[in-house]
């Protein structure tokens, strides 16, 4: 009976754990060695992708890998953040596991983009109990 109660407890307790939303400005960039395509477009009148990883306890033994248009673009550690230089329209943005670490073999999820000639567009992949999610980045007030 106690093993029950400790086993619901840790979970009501995990239950809540979720990333911390972080500032772009406050992220690691991801090492140049994990960093796979799109590291520069010579096109004219580009825009710039900035993906965001929050930092925090759910899902830090777990690396993402990034997706763009289907191709793999980087792996995003817990607290990092990857910039891309691509050139202005729609695009397909993607991230599953990495298929290393402690996680493997949840699919990749997408969204639609649109990159503007010399913008930044930020997104941003934070993570709960009910797995991860990649959506617009806003900079939350403190």
């Amino acid at each position: 009976m106690r093993r029950i109660i400790a086993t619901g407890a840790l979970l009501l307790a995990l239950g809540g754990c979720a990333t911390s939303p972080m500032r772009v400005s406050d992220a690691r960039p991801v090492p140049a060695n994990e960093m796979y395509a799109f590291k520069s477009q010579g096109t004219k009148d580009p825009g710039r992708l900035t993906i965001l990883r929050d930092d925090g306890f759910v899902g830090a033994g777990c690396d993402l890998m990034f997706y763009i248009d289907g191709q793999r673009a980087a792996k995003i550690g817990p607290g990092q953040k990857a910039s891309f230089v691509l050139p202005a329209g729609e695009v397909n943005l993607g991230t599953g596991l990495a298929e290393s670490g402690l996680c493997a073999g949840v699919a990749i999820k997408t969204v639609a983009a649109n990159i503007k000639p010399g913008k930044e567009v930020i997104y941003r992949i934070n993570w709960d109990t009910q797995g991860f999610y990649l959506g617009p980045y806003v900079e939350y007030g403190r």
